[in-house]
């Protein structure tokens, strides 16, 4: 009843995407605590963890989401039995940051009624999701079944689509696909006989709704069909990007031909999937890219394609003895020797002899090996033969990081048109040469295992559609045959083959295109040779000079390199010419998304970019010898400097322009601004659009960053002086601007700032009334502040935060006198009052500071919830701050110190901090004994001890060495030790 479509709205809000980092989990069938915990990890850090066991992921999952606010979902969870499950993965979730959600969607009470027990919660949390109201349900149904129609043309329907929908009990999937369904036949009969037949004995059940499901997927076309079902081969909530299913499908040969003379087989599966979505079959989802900018579409959203759970059922029940999942060996006994599709997942877990059974499916069209690892050298040989010995196969998909050796016998596979493997060693070479039907080939990032001249011979696979091209595939090789390529990465101009560039002239098709080494273009009708300006379907073109300090034969090559007006997506980089080319001169390129200039270093002029009105990011990268964007600044006015840049443009990145002294007025659409090493002498403004009062319109500005502007001098009379448009502000950096005078910022607007980042002219941070109203700060870095002596009203802060303080002078010195009338007992009176607005209310999870002193300055010096404390000098420190550690005994779960030079003994109260959890002490080199330390205590690492330290812990049964018995892991020296026990694993020194 729209779970997770509930869940999903709940997400996109931006007040979530303010206070939480979103971590999305569908759990599924498949409910296992190590693999659950990896992807949890996977999706917190942005990379696939490198522990692949339990407790180091626990472990890394603690450390990762201590400091920061997530709200984990787990979605679609079926499991309602396995408590022991259940208790492993949430184990680090229960120290999660105070303030994180975790949100669960299920069908099941008892997966509910688990997740309550385990979870510790009380039922009241648990929300049941009832159908739509019968006006609501009503109107989804009229919106689907009249879609692009006027109903007043249909009032004849209006009594029998009223009755239907009612019949339909609010359920919105079953609702969108019948009023889609009926939207093929718009007559009263068709519609009144799928009341009475098809929904006749509908209740609303699981079982009611896939019937229903059922009837509209028999009434797609049949190649629909084939496309649908063939999709049941993968895990249930399988995220789909378009490039991939549209590649298995042609691969597979669902699709043979384009459906006319003026599609290619790419825009028939593209069809096929928009009518599938259209239909509901699939979902588009949409996730939240942050300020990333997706080129190709121009949004900040990542897209994907997913099946309902319910159709994914039905998928499964409509391809039964044609396609088959598989992830465990006992359901090889249960198909039926006709499945044509076949996706094989934990392969792990099976033996070679489990693999063998696979060959009883004599009719395979495609096998693909789900997992993602390397596996046993006999499960390897028995892949191969059941993979060579499967002559109708069209399709063979594996990233297992194995590496195949077919040989010869590949070129036997007569009908494979496609090919992904992580590595291929050369000798599979002359055998995928003989593939003439083959029109996908990739390999992963392990590419050939090693060059070979015969790589040579992929050049005469002419209906080659995509190959992992260059040197991050199989090398460069002749590719004049292969005219029917879609996408050519890494074409190398000369080089060992000579490649010339009037090569790629015939390859009308091309959506995608990285040209390299064009500087051995000799001539302009070289470059004209390639007929880029042809090539309608181009949609991304980078070209690049890899010599830019050569003089350039022929400044006419890169006018000549002009694509045609459909480009989105451009990159022109290392070009020493000594102009814009003419076709961006003349905005002839008018559907451009994305716009990249990079190492041009002759260029002293770019011209007005207004009319490029669909341009979404610009980026300009080491211009060294651009001084203007459009007319020069004697000749600019208010009005006309509106043209210069786009009213669309998302994204302005200015890097490395020495001699640009002036930026244009930026659009009100503008979301981000980078600006790095360019001579400005002040920042731009918002400013008037086509003439347009832009009062009337909202900012839209969210992140601003400008480092290393060494003749900005003053912020006034720029973007940052315009409070009506700070209030969207996240993320503030203004870094190395050494002559900035001054910085009024005017933080009282920017409710939305997250992030504080190296504002280097502070000389005090904002008032307490400032900070009580900066509700959605996440994150201050402050750097290089020579001038701050001050944290004003941080104290009042009302969220919790991560700070980082470094390289501040003026702040030192105050924390040091503070630290000395202290010491010299005056305490914190009267004249400690002007360093800070005085509140002890401020959370700051983690807080990473250069100088221990930083510790005696208030608000920090009050701290009592901090979870992560991060000293990088400990030079001069004796010994540790005691009172600061037991006030935050309760929450400290890292501790972590670097050139701890002087520590010569560390405070016996350290067993008292009852969370620590990590203790990292680098370069004590005085540390010659250990106090006892708290039972939490899960990680010990002292690296550069004195060596009478490890001396007497070495010795087993010794004080020192009981003192770490508990520890997990400790390494103290070059010695590393489990619970006591010497591990004689190699240590990094």
């Amino acid at each position: 009843m729209g779970k997770t479509t509930l869940a999903q709205s709940i997400c996109e809000q931006e007040e979530v995407l303010k206070h939480f980092k979103v971590i999305w989990i569908t759990v599924s069938t498949s409910f296992d605590a190590t693999s659950l915990t990896s992807k949890i990890l996977e999706c917190a850090m942005g990379a696939k963890p490198s522990a692949d066991h339990l407790e180091p992921l626990q472990q890394d999952l603690k450390e990762k989401l201590m400091s920061i606010k997530v709200l984990l979902v787990l979605d679609d969870v079926w499991e309602d039995n396995k408590r022991d499950e259940w208790e492993k993965l949430f184990a680090p979730l229960r120290k999660l940051n105070t303030g994180s959600k975790i949100l669960l969607t299920t069908r099941m009470q008892s997966v509910a009624d688990m997740a309550v027990r385990v979870m510790g919660v009380k039922r009241d949390y648990c929300l049941t999701l009832h159908g739509l109201e019968e006006d609501e349900n009503l109107e989804l149904f009229i919106h689907h079944a009249f879609s692009g129609l006027n109903p007043g043309d249909y009032l004849y329907l209006k009594s029998i689509g009223g009755q239907i929908a009612k019949k339909l009990r609010g359920c919105p999937l079953v609702t969108k696909v019948v009023g889609e369904h009926l939207q093929g036949n718009m007559t009263f009969k068709y519609w009144r006989r799928f009341l009475d037949q098809g929904l006749e004995h509908f209740e609303g059940t699981e079982d009611d709704i896939v019937t229903v499901l059922r009837l509209s997927y028999y009434h797609l076309p049949i190649e629909l069909q084939i496309c649908f079902r063939y999709c049941s081969i993968f895990p249930q909530n399988h995220e789909f990007e378009k490039k991939e299913l549209v590649q298995l499908w042609i691969g597979s040969g669902l699709i043979s031909r384009p459906a006319s003379s003026t599609q290619t087989l790419e825009d028939t599966a593209e069809h096929f999937l928009a009518q599938l979505t259209r239909k509901s079959f699939f979902d588009l989802k949409t996730k939240a890219g942050g300020f990333l900018l997706n080129e190709k579409t121009g949004g900040s959203k990542q897209e994907s394609y997913v099946m309902h759970d319910l159709m994914h059922k039905l998928a499964r029940n409509v391809s039964t003895g044609e396609c088959a999942r598989i992830d465990d060996p006992v359901q090889l006994k249960d198909e039926n020797d006709t499945i044509r599709y076949l996706c094989i997942d934990n392969i792990h877990s099976f033996s070679a002899d489990d693999v063998k059974k696979v060959s009883h499916f004599k009719n395979l069209r495609a096998i693909i090996f789900y997992n993602n690892q390397r596996v046993e050298d006999d499960i390897v040989c028995a892949l191969e033969m059941i993979v060579t010995s499967s002559k109708s196969l069209r399709l063979v998909h594996s990233k297992l990081r194995n590496t195949f050796r077919f040989a010869d016998k590949f070129g036997n596979l007569k009908h494979l048109r496609y090919i992904y493997v992580f590595v291929i060693s050369p000798d599979m070479i002359c055998g995928i040469a003989k593939l003439y039907h083959l029109m996908v080939l990739h390999c992963g990032s392990g590419g050939l295992e090693k060059e070979t001249y015969q790589v040579r011979y992929l050049g005469n696979l002419e209906r080659l559609r995509y190959v992992s091209y260059g040197v991050r595939g199989f090398g460069n090789f002749g590719i004049s045959r292969l005219t029917s390529l879609q996408e050519l990465h890494d074409y190398q101009v000369g080089g060992r083959i000579c490649n010339e560039i009037s090569a790629i002239g015939n390859f009308r098709d091309l959506c995608e295109l990285v040209v390299r080494g064009l500087d051995n273009v000799e001539s302009y009708e070289e470059a004209k040779n390639a007929k880029l300006k042809e090539k309608q379907h181009l949609s991304s073109l980078f070209l690049e000079w890899s010599a830019p300090d050569q003089i350039i034969t022929d400044g006419l090559v890169l006018d000549h390199l002009e694509p045609h007006a459909n480009i989105r997506v451009l990159v022109i980089q290392g070009y020493d010419g000594p102009k814009v080319p003419f076709w961006i001169e003349n905005r002839s390129v008018k559907n451009l998304v994305s716009l990249k200039l990079i190492c041009c270093i002759n260029w002293e002029y770019l011209p007005p970019l207004g009319e490029l009105v669909l341009l979404k990011l610009l980026q300009l990268d080491k211009l060294p010898k651009l001084r203007q964007i459009g007319q020069s600044s004697d000749m600019s006015s208010s009005s006309s400097m509106g043209l210069l840049l786009p009213e669309s443009l998302y994204t302005l990145e200015v890097t490395a322009c020495r001699k640009l002294t002036e930026l244009p007025m930026l659009p009100l659409d503008l979301v981000v601004l980078k600006i790095h090493h360019v001579r400005v002498k002040k920042l731009p403004m918002i400013g008037k659009i086509s003439g347009e009062i832009i009062e009337s319109k909202p900012s839209k500005l969210a992140c601003v960053s400008v480092s290393r502007c060494r003749y900005l001098t003053y912020l006034e009379g720029s973007l940052l002086e315009q409070k009506l448009y700070m209030g969207t502000v996240q993320v503030l950096t203004v870094d190395d601007c050494i002559h900035l005078e001054s910085m009024s910022i005017p933080f009282e607007e920017m409710k939305e700032l997250q992030e504080l980042t190296n504002c280097s002219s502070l000389v005090s941070l904002p008032s307490v009334d400032v900070f009580k109203s900066l509700g959605s700060m996440r994150y201050m870095h402050i750097t290089g502040c020579e001038n701050l002596s001050s944290l004003g009203g941080l104290g009042s802060l009302p969220s919790h935060i991560r700070l980082s303080i470094s390289e501040c002078n003026k702040l030192a010195q105050a924390a040091e006198s503070s630290l000395t009338r202290v010491t010299c007992g005056s305490g914190s009176g009267e004249e400690e009052e002007h360093l800070v607005e005085p509140c002890s209310s401020l959370q700051i999870h983690g807080l990473n500071i250069d100088l221990p002193s930083l510790l005696f300055l208030e608000p920090l010096k009050s701290l009592r919830h901090t979870k992560y404390l991060v000293i990088g000098n400990g030079s001069e420190m004796e010994s540790l701050p005691e009172k600061w550690l037991l006030q935050n005994r309760q929450s400290l779960q890292q501790l972590d110190i670097s050139k701890a030079d002087s520590l010569k003994s560390l405070t016996p109260s350290m067993q008292d901090l009852c969370s620590l959890v990590l203790l990292h002490l680098f370069g004590s080199g005085q540390l010659q004994s250990l106090p006892y330390l708290p039972p939490s205590l899960k990680s010990l690492i002292l690296p550069n001890c004195h060596p009478d330290l490890e001396k007497k812990i070495r010795k087993h049964g010794s004080p020192e060495w009981n003192k770490i018995t508990h520890i997990p892991v400790a390494r103290i020296g070059q010695l590393v030790f489990c619970h006591g026990k010497r591990s004689f694993q190699q240590t990094k020194s």
